[in-house]
């Protein structure tokens, strides 16, 4: 295989690898999601349990009631009553009696609907973030299959061609100053580049989000989180945070999106440039946003 079709071959499982690594950033998220609705559904059917019990309770107090009462029917009503004024009295109790027991054996019925309803949603939500908890498994083995394969191949470039893949047109050191030099649209966005900045040089690793390696949504998270801005540790669904902004309108701090959904994010930070933490075997590093392909989109979150 020649140096080219390597390269190609490289871009390829380094594409592959990324798109499984954001898909299990995602399935990350999903499994948290899952397991707060475990909690919540739990307490719920915890909550039900206890009102049921409550409502039984209520209904055997008010069916002990009406079977103590001297005046258990009405015809024992009128056998006991002294005068019909009496009896009448008694007749209304017994109705209102009647009533309330009515009332709440509506109320323990629903209860007990509720129960078990509470107790299906527990259930379900259990077995979803089971089921989740198995996807990610799946994924990581897909993705470190890949990492395996790109590392491999990586290993067969000589240094100099394994620097001209990883760096194929590296931004002149006027073009990086003239890119800091760039207003932030914000505050916030310049802490957030600050941050990006400071970053540069650490290793790529999967599923990392700092302080000593980062993915690409990890990087774009922490550089944001330090501006007080939390971003998920996702690419696709960065993208659908703030505000979309044009290629030509670009700022610096705006996050820059690759792939549809997006499987690759960085930070503009102006001048055509961006940080970013491209790929195994690379590190967080400033590349020129035209030399990356896939372009997909740019959002403003702060």
């Amino acid at each position: 295989m020649t140096a080219q079709q390597v390269t190609a071959k490289l871009q390829s499982l380094a594409k592959s690898s990324e798109q499984l690594a954001e898909q299990m950033n995602q399935a990350k998220i999903d499994i948290a999601t899952a397991r707060k609705k475990v909690v919540a559904a739990t307490r719920a059917a915890e909550q039900a349990q206890q009102r049921l019990h409550t409502a039984q309770r209520q209904l055997a107090i008010s069916l002990a009631s009406q079977y103590k009462s001297a005046s258990f029917s009405r015809t024992v009503a009128l056998l006991s009553s002294n005068s019909s004024e009496n009896y009448l009295q008694t007749v209304q109790s017994l109705n209102l009696l009647t009533q309330h027991q009515g009332e709440v054996a509506t109320i323990a019925a629903n209860a007990t609907n509720a129960a078990a309803a509470a107790a299906s949603q527990a259930k379900a939500a259990v077995a979803a973030a089971t089921q989740k908890q198995a996807d990610l498994a799946r994924r990581q083995s897909a993705l470190n299959a890949e990492v395996t394969k790109y590392k491999t191949l990586l290993a067969t470039l000589t240094a100099a061609q394994r620097a001209a893949y990883l760096n194929p047109s590296p931004p002149s050191q006027t073009q990086v100053t003239v890119a800091f030099g760039s207003a932030a649209g914000s505050s916030a966005a310049q802490t957030a580049i600050n941050a990006a900045r400071a970053q540069l040089g650490k290793p790529y690793v999967y599923g990392a989000s700092g302080p000593d390696s980062f993915d690409c949504s990890g990087l774009t998270m922490y550089a944001w989180g330090q501006a007080g801005v939390s971003l998920p540790h996702n690419a696709a669904s960065q993208q659908g945070m703030g505000t979309s902004v044009s290629r030509g309108n670009l700022a610096p701090g705006d996050l820059v999106f690759f792939g549809s959904p997006a499987y690759h994010v960085a930070i503009y930070i102006g001048n055509g440039m961006i940080i970013q933490a491209p790929t195994s075997g690379d590190v967080v590093k400033i590349s020129s946003l035209a030399s990356m392909p896939d372009y997909s989109g740019a959002t403003r979150v702060g």
